[in-house]
């Protein structure tokens, strides 16, 4: 087996414009996959960042069996002992930053105009370190108890403009009618409808005086990275098994996974197209080649080689083509990266994010193992059908050939 690797090695340089002309057509489509891999990944970094600094952080953590459920008295389930939960949760090593949230509805009154909406009392010093994709259209997030920050298309049915004051009309949890005027102090825009024409934001000590409770919610999460989730639920159920800890995607399922799912799918169907257009590059360059050589192998046949040591010999070589094109490819795509793409691929603004942002390419490991072994796989298959017509004919037809 190592004699026929040095054969191979060998004949790839016999002739350098055949080689190289194989090369540039393996490592144009290697080097085109793993940068179109590396701008999906980036793609999907950029709506993974929208969703947790967006809204929901790497995760919330829910009293257990109440998310995903409707309950006619939710407050009942709320967590009594706040402080001490914050603590549990502020155990597990990987948490960094923890905001305590409580959700509630209520009337918008702004002049003659009166809506309903949905609210969130939060804690602004946290969140604001933290949730920077707010997407504000105008004013900025909240800086004090009297404040609130609507959503776009609710702000847009109550004609409200920052510096303008509202009153919000809500049930206590005891039955009892309460109210606050508060400032317009942002709009903000997440390109979700539902949200968008409902949802509002006010200080977590306003929302939990409107609702007379000192209750809260749950917590969303800041933690070391979505790696960490694995070992921040881990932590949780040994610290209190009564809560439930639930990561960003699934919470934002039908926005996240969703749009994961769907740009997967379009690159391996890109792939495809890739891998066929490299299949057929080399299949044409791989079929020319072999009819220059035609005359080489009627005489090695005629020498006493065996069809089958030359099938063997020609598809080492193929193989070694196809993993120094995938790895010429994988420089090209490096230095591309490097110096074209430094500075990221600008574009418009995505489903949810209403400012313009710019791709990175984040080109992983694997990667790099699919665009050496993909491009070398497409160039063996490529170059199965020509080997073996040539190898079938007969030596007199090579010898011919020259």
């Amino acid at each position: 087996m190592l004699e026929l690797l040095k054969i191979s090695w060998r004949n790839l340089f016999r002739n350098p414009r055949r080689t190289w002309a194989s090369l540039c057509t393996v490592a144009l489509g290697a080097a085109g996959l793993l940068i179109y891999q590396g701008f999906n990944t980036g793609v999907m970094n950029q709506y993974r960042e929208n969703v947790i600094h967006g809204y929901y952080g790497y995760g919330q953590v829910f009293p257990q069996n109440y998310f995903g459920k409707v309950h006619e008295t939710p407050w009942k389930l709320w967590f009594e002992n706040a402080d001490e939960i914050e603590k549990q949760i502020r155990s597990s090593a990987s948490v960094t930053e923890v905001f305590p949230r409580v959700s509630f509805y209520s009337f918008i009154v702004k002049g003659g105009i009166t809506l309903g909406g949905k609210g969130e009392g939060v804690i602004p010093e946290r969140e604001n370190k933290f949730f920077t994709e707010m997407n504000f259209i105008e004013g900025h997030d909240l800086q004090g108890q009297d404040q609130i920050i609507l959503g776009k298309g609710l702000a847009e049915s109550i004609d409200a403009k920052t510096g303008d004051v509202v009153t919000l009309l809500t049930q206590t949890v005891n039955g009892q009618l309460n109210g606050a005027d508060l400032t317009v102090a942002g709009i903000f825009f997440t390109g979700k409808k539902v949200i968008d024409d409902s949802f509002y934001r006010v200080d977590l000590k306003q929302a939990q005086a409107l609702l007379d409770t000192n209750r809260v919610e749950m917590f969303s999460l800041a933690t070391k990275g979505v790696e960490a989730w694995k070992a921040v639920d881990a932590d949780l159920r040994k610290a209190n098994p009564s809560l439930e800890a639930v990561p960003f995607e699934i919470l934002d399922k039908n926005y996240y996974q969703n749009s994961v799912d769907f740009l997967n799918a379009q690159f391996s169907f890109i792939r495809s197209i890739i891998l066929v257009i490299v299949a057929m590059g080399i299949f044409n360059v791989i079929s020319t080649g072999l009819l220059e050589r035609a005359g080489e192998m009627g005489a090695l046949r005629a020498n006493g080689e065996k069809r089958s040591r030359l099938f063997k010999i020609l598809m080492i070589e193929n193989s070694l083509l196809g993993i120094l094109g995938g790895f010429l490819g994988i420089c090209i795509a490096v230095v591309v990266d490097a110096t074209l793409l430094r500075q990221g691929i600008p574009m418009p603004p995505a489903p949810g994010i209403t400012r313009q942002f710019f791709v990175f390419l984040d080109i992983q490991p694997s990667h790099y193992l699919q665009a050496l072994l993909l491009p070398m796989i497409a160039t063996v298959v490529a170059s199965l059908w020509p080997v073996r017509k040539l190898l079938k004919k007969s030596i007199p037809e090579l010898l011919r050939s020259t």
